[in-house]
């Protein structure tokens, strides 16, 4: 249990990695990166996470590092994809690839679609007894 005087002495990105550790498909890295086997801050589903907080009103995301990420991600069982967290105050942004976003968005959709007509069927199966 967190008291306020802990929380207090916490640094934003200690409880930001908190925050995506407790998140549903979350866990925390041992470690946070400091030890070779433990890349990165959190895993989140099928993502490995970056976390960063800033207190400036921007943030420069390096095309080297989110590389790195990537190639992380993929070492880490069972493969995993790359993803930033970056908070700015009160806005709390998730960066990945546009490829991957793309391909989660239409499969969500596709299961969507499937839902729909399954509930379509149900519906129709009910009616006729």
């Amino acid at each position: 249990m967190d008291t306020p005087w802990t929380r207090a002495k916490k640094a934003r990105h200690e409880l930001q990695e908190q925050r995506i550790g407790r998140m549903e498909g979350g866990a925390r890295q041992n470690n946070s990166g400091r030890i070779w086997r433990w890349h990165r801050d959190n895993t989140l589903h099928n993502f490995l996470v970056e976390a960063r907080t800033t207190k400036a009103d921007s943030y420069r995301i390096d095309r080297k590092e989110f590389h790195n990420i990537r190639k992380e991600g993929f070492q880490t069982p069972p493969g995993l994809l790359a993803a930033m967290q970056i908070d700015f105050h009160d806005l709390h942004l998730m960066v990945t690839e546009l490829s991957v976003f793309q391909e989660r968005e239409l499969r969500l959709i596709e299961l969507e679609t499937r839902v729909e007509a399954l509930e379509a069927e149900l519906a129709k199966v009910n009616t006729v007894k």
